[in-house]
């Protein structure tokens, strides 16, 4: 059950934003064979004054983080990492050097759904 969160400054499209959710989307199903109805993508809009970029960044990056249960191999995590910059660059043109991710990894026992403890084999 993936959480994946994408922030970006306010004032882009809706259709460039929902290729950003697709983007997203496409990746994990590629590189983790995510299931559809256990990814949850939300994109965040923060204001200018609000999200200050860090030298060599443009007004256009695009800051993801995720949460994933424990368990893939550096291999998996790094071939989703090339597969979300694929996914962002060709669908939705956002530039290499404008993308950063975060991958979190809470305990398994952390993770909970319809009021109780979520499990699943990995």
């Amino acid at each position: 059950m993936p959480l994946v969160k994408i922030e970006i400054r306010t004032g882009k499209s809706v259709a460039y934003r929902q290729s950003l959710i697709e983007s997203l989307r496409e990746a994990f199903v590629d590189a983790l064979q995510t299931p559809e109805a256990a990814l949850w993508i939300r994109l965040c809009e923060r204001k200018e004054e609000n999200f200050p970029m860090p030298p060599g960044r443009s007004a256009d990056a695009v800051l993801i983080e995720i949460s994933l249960m424990p368990g893939r191999s550096v291999e998996r995590k790094e071939a989703l990492y090339r597969a979300i910059v694929e996914h962002l660059v060709c669908d939705a043109g956002v530039h290499p050097d404008d993308v950063c991710i975060v991958l979190y990894e809470p305990p398994a026992e952390n993770w909970a759904e319809h009021g109780g403890a979520f499990m699943t084999p990995r």
